[in-house]
């Protein structure tokens, strides 16, 4: 499995340098939520709006929340979509460490984005686990 075999959506949350660059740099095919909409528009834009969007396009999604799995309107979005979300478990980590941990676990991303969704899975240091999505 190669980074090109999948297109992916980047919530605001992780931030538009760090990461993004860093997983380019790694061939990664991505686009951000500021390069597709804007910065202004971006940060007023619902997570159920971009999730929606993002999975019509075909691309995974990355966030930096994995709440969105028990939040009642993002679950709901991600079941509506068949959504194939990946959530950073840890908001307080810096980019380089959240590139770090994508890049660690690239082949087991790739690995699960193959399959459909919907689902949402933790990317962690060291692994990627299935979150419960709320309603199951």
């Amino acid at each position: 499995m190669t980074a090109g075999s999948h297109r992916f959506f980047i919530d605001r949350g992780i931030g538009g340098r760090i990461v993004p660059d860093g997983l380019r740099a790694r061939g990664w095919e991505l686009v951000t939520m500021n390069e597709r909409y804007g910065q202004a528009v971006g940060e007023g834009m619902d997570d159920p709006d971009w999730i929606a969007e993002a999975t019509e396009r075909g691309e995974v999604c990355l966030c930096k929340d994995a709440a969105i799995a028990r939040r009642p309107a993002e679950a709901a979005a991600v079941r509506a979509a068949s959504a194939r979300v990946f959530a950073l478990t840890n908001a307080n980590v810096s980019g380089a460490t959240n590139l770090e941990w994508l890049l660690r676990n690239e082949a087991r991303i790739f690995r699960r984005a193959d399959k459909p969704g919907p689902f949402v899975h933790g990317v962690y240091a060291d692994d990627v686990r299935p979150l419960p999505l709320r309603g199951d």
